[in-house]
């Protein structure tokens, strides 16, 4: 089943906070915050582009049954 955008979206924030949070927790403050940021949004386009991979090659599939 496919994901939303936002629900991808949703996905990249909370492991966005999370990083931050832990990072914070021990001490690096902005680094903690710009990582979790960054990490948000790599998470949000690996998950992007995974899922256009996957829908991709299902239309290829579905185009050499016919």
């Amino acid at each position: 089943m496919a994901l939303s955008r936002t629900q991808i979206a949703l996905v990249g924030a909370v492991f966005g906070i999370v990083y931050a949070v832990s990072s914070v927790m021990r001490g690096s403050v902005l680094p903690g915050l710009v990582a979790g940021a960054l990490g948000g949004v790599l998470v949000f386009l690996t998950v992007t582009r995974l899922q256009e991979r996957h829908d991709a090659a299902r239309r290829r599939r579905e185009a050499d049954d016919e």
